[in-house]
């Protein structure tokens, strides 16, 4: 009987450790997820604002976009700010969208919005 005991507390002791090992690397896999998961469209809508960049300058300095990343139900808005630290540098700076702004959606390319 004191053998089942003890083998029954050893048993529950091992189960112990090996619990919080997994437990851990459980959070920290869920850690991992949910900051790739944060960072998905914040690196799209960095991605499309450099592809713009691509196309021409910015009409102005800092100029501000919206970007819609994701598919309709699931979408999510970014505002892409580009500045111009300066001549013929830029940076690119995207951030979800707050609730008051409505900056301008994002033109198809800078090209089409140069001055003639």
């Amino acid at each position: 009987m004191v053998l089942v005991l003890v083998f029954i507390a050893l048993l529950l002791t091992f189960y112990s450790v090996a619990y919080r090992h997994v437990a851990a690397a459980l959070r920290v896999e869920t850690a991992r997820s949910l900051l790739r998961q944060r960072d998905a469209g914040a690196v799209h809508a960095l991605a499309r604002g450099l592809a713009l960049l691509e196309t021409g300058l910015p009409p102005s300095d800092p100029y501000v976009c919206e970007a819609t990343i994701g598919p309709p139900p699931d979408e999510g808005s970014f505002t892409v700010t580009f500045t111009s630290p300066g001549e013929g540098l830029w940076s690119v700076h995207a951030a979800p969208t707050q609730w008051p702004d409505n900056p301008p959606p994002m033109p198809a390319s800078f090209a089409e919005m140069a001055p003639p």
